[in-house]
């Protein structure tokens, strides 16, 4: 749904979904006039949590793994 359709506060909760951020940057290279700077923002916005997630899951099991 385009971001001037909906309230004010969602689209503002939508700026820091992840969701969002990929739907973003597909429908920006799936378009004929591509912004590649928004998509590679967005695919390194989104490399960067993953990498952060993955680095605190890998630590949450390391501390499970040591309780029992």
């Amino acid at each position: 749904m385009a971001a001037n359709l909906v309230p004010g506060w969602i689209g503002d909760v939508a700026r820091f979904n992840p969701v969002n951020w990929s739907v973003v940057a597909a429908r920006s290279a799936a378009s004929s006039g591509t912004d590649w700077s928004l998509v590679g923002v967005r695919a390194a916005l989104l490399a960067a949590l993953l990498g952060g997630s993955l680095a605190l899951a890998g630590r949450a099991f390391r501390v499970y793994q040591r309780s029992v």
